[in-house]
């Protein structure tokens, strides 16, 4: 009786991993279901798997799960509420067979966060074994963030350009109340934060019967730097809203929030008119389709299939 043959050849099935910063604020998390809805309409048969990039909110949650269903019966998904790190979801992944994933960012820009998305996910993808058969990966690439990264392989130039035609409705929302628009973006304090003032630039190309102002919470253009320039250039009428994937805690405090040192109590104090709009760019179905797209372009430029899934 012969002794049965060991398989030669691993399963190779394909994933997507969307890589938020993450949030702890409940009303904040439909902008990531929208974003994952997006995506699931753009490709119904690849699997969604949910990683949160920062150590502090995977923390809060972790902290959450000791009264576990008194988060599940306000409504809060269980892939949220257990959020896991990139390396968490990525090793269960690859323990299921799946050896192609692709991992889209949802970081607004390439700041800190996306830095070390990226070096975790080449560290994974420069793995070798004796036996190439035996190799975790076939593939695994990181896609860019949403205003784009450095390189030939994709124009951040039209990354940006993309990113402001799909906001369009904010335009929109501020010529109805005769307003100027103002973002208030997460910013970093590692990296240059140049990218946003070519935004604020491409949305006054763009639209140019509307002022766009951006500032950040950290870097350059500050809060103060957005002051002066509202005030030498502006209108008394604000629309002020986050430049972030979802209106989480910052956007609910730091940005809208009721204590004095507010974005919207700092502008209202100077003499503007502020409404205050607490929506994620998540929830804007055109942003959340952009994401859809990288993913396509991600799987082509790396021969990825994403619609077939070898088992």
């Amino acid at each position: 009786m012969s002794c049965p043959t060991a398989t030669k050849k691993q399963t190779n099935k394909k994933a997507i991993v969307l890589a938020h910063f993450g949030t702890t604020v409940l009303s904040a998390l439909k902008s990531l279901d929208a974003t994952k809805e997006a995506i699931r309409e753009a490709f119904p048969e690849t699997p969604i798997a949910i990683s949160f990039t920062s150590n502090i909110i995977r923390g809060i949650w972790a902290r959450r799960r000791v009264e576990a269903q008194l988060w599940l019966d306000q409504g809060v998904p269980q892939e949220f509420l257990y959020a896991r790190s990139i390396l968490g979801v990525i090793g269960d992944l690859q323990d299921q067979g799946f050896r192609s994933i692709i991992v889209q960012p949802t970081h607004i820009a390439h700041g800190e966060q996306y830095e070390d998305l990226r070096s975790y996910i080449e560290g994974l993808q420069s793995i070798q074994t004796i036996k190439k058969r035996w190799m975790p990966f076939e593939k695994i690439v990181c896609s860019r963030p949403t205003l784009g990264t450095h390189g030939v392989e994709f124009n951040y130039h039209s990354d940006i350009e993309e990113v402001v035609s799909a906001l369009s409705a904010d335009i929109e929302l501020a010529r109805k109340h005769q307003a100027d628009l103002v973002y208030a973006g997460h910013g970093n304090e590692y990296f240059s934060t140049g990218v946003y003032q070519e935004t604020q630039q491409e949305f006054r190309r763009q639209y140019p019967d509307v002022k766009t102002f951006i500032g950040l919470v950290e870097g350059y253009p500050s809060r103060e730097d957005l002051l002066v320039d509202l005030h030498r250039e502006g209108k008394k009428n604000i629309i002020l809203k986050p430049f972030m994937l979802t209106a989480g805690d910052h956007a609910c405090n730091d940005i809208g929030g009721d204590e004095e040192d507010s974005w919207k109590n700092r502008l209202t104090e100077q003499g503007f008119n502020v409404m205050t709009v607490l929506e994620g760019l998540g929830s804007n179905p055109d942003f959340s389709r952009l994401y859809a797209k990288r993913i396509h372009q991600t799987a082509e430029l790396h021969g990825i299939n994403l619609q077939d899934q070898e088992s």
